[in-house]
């Protein structure tokens, strides 16, 4: 893998708009922040995040719902103010508390579970700058035989202020 490394996330986007017209294979891009359109232009499909979240919201809900439904008129019916056991907007402050938590809960294990960050699992970070103020663009070069020479001029072309090679583990 061949790694350029950048300073602006302009330069990022345009080195990496101008490796995949050439040809290349890249394999993904490092940035401390999200670059507006690099998703669309590597062809990375829109996450089903937002699925996942409507459906531990809808989890949420349906078991606040049916809990107090339940406790209220079936197992300790009791009459609070005059109103009656089965007393709908009563339950909305807690069916809406509990849709957030279940949603916050069920994104977290799932960020986990997507990223495959488990216990005792070190991360594999591509350059511990990345996480600061630098970029990397990562090619894969052993997907088609490529020539690394020209590879690294076309990324100090672009602006790299570093070009290197890393093996994966």
């Amino acid at each position: 893998m061949i790694l350029g490394v950048y300073d602006n996330p302009d330069k990022t986007y345009a080195a990496t708009k101008k490796l995949l017209n050439s040809g290349y294979s890249v394999e993904d891009v490092y940035s401390p922040f999200a670059i507006h359109g690099i998703d669309r232009l590597m062809g990375i499909k829109r996450s089903k995040l937002s699925v996942a979240a409507f459906l531990f919201a809808m989890t949420g809900l349906s078991l606040a719902v049916t809990f107090q439904v339940y406790v209220s008129y079936f197992d300790w019916p009791m009459i609070i103010g005059g109103k009656p056991n089965l007393h709908i907007p009563t339950y909305i402050p807690i069916t809406f508390e509990l849709s957030i938590l279940f949603t916050a809960f069920g994104m977290v294990t799932c960020f986990f579970i997507v990223n495959r960050m488990f216990w005792g699992k070190n991360a594999d970070i591509i350059d511990i700058r990345v996480t600061d103020d630098l970029f990397v663009v990562a090619v894969n070069v052993q997907q088609n035989k490529t020539d690394i020479q020209a590879l690294n001029q076309l990324l100090i072309d672009n602006g790299a202020l570093e070009v290197r090679e890393r093996t994966k583990e």
